[in-house]
């Protein structure tokens, strides 16, 4: 894999946004962003001001996002999603979405598991998330779980894209789900 692939991971959230930043196969950046106050054409425009200044800074090839499912969204949520898609896009940036379910699958095989167990398994893998894992046990209601989520987002697609063929620059894939 080489450096110059730079994933981000989003964990897209109405109040809570996780993200993620790999430069190849190195985790750089990560955390959660919180987005206080009720739904409005502000907070969306604040929200897509955050991802447009983390693309900006980081210029990625690829967005990983959550595939929310049905039952877990909202009509603001989808509005959130169809921008930051629409922005990639824009930008040319390929994007790939991953269900909790594909996640579950390449961190823990095809058993079911909890949020928490994911966020271990990401931890894991990942040790310098321990100081997030070990708060987010001490915590009644999860708040770094979105943060799990973006990471494991982010390692999701970088495995996918270590074994996507190299192609020539005429042939690439240019799918922007």
């Amino acid at each position: 894999m080489s450096r110059n692939t730079k994933i981000i991971g989003i964990s897209p959230g109405t109040r809570y946004i996780g993200y993620s930043v790999f430069y190849g196969s190195e985790l750089m950046d990560w955390g959660i962003k919180n987005m206080e106050g009720r739904w409005s054409k502000a907070k969306l425009a604040k929200i897509m001001t955050f991802m447009s200044d983390l693309i900006g800074q980081h210029k990625p090839n690829v967005l990983s996002i959550k595939l929310i499912h049905p039952s877990r969204s909202s009509g603001n949520l989808n509005q959130l999603i169809a921008k930051i898609k629409e922005s990639a896009n824009r930008k040319q940036i390929k994007i790939r979405r991953y269900s909790i379910k594909d996640l579950e699958t390449f961190f823990c095989g095809y058993g079911r598991i909890n949020k928490k167990t994911l966020a271990k398994k990401v931890a894991e893998k990942y040790p310098v998330l321990f100081n997030e894992l070990n708060r987010e046990k001490s915590i009644r209601n999860p708040y770094y779980i979105r943060m799990f989520e973006a990471v494991a987002l982010g390692s999701l697609c970088l495995s996918q894209q270590d074994k996507r063929p190299k192609t020539s620059s005429h042939h690439k894939n240019h799918d922007k789900t």
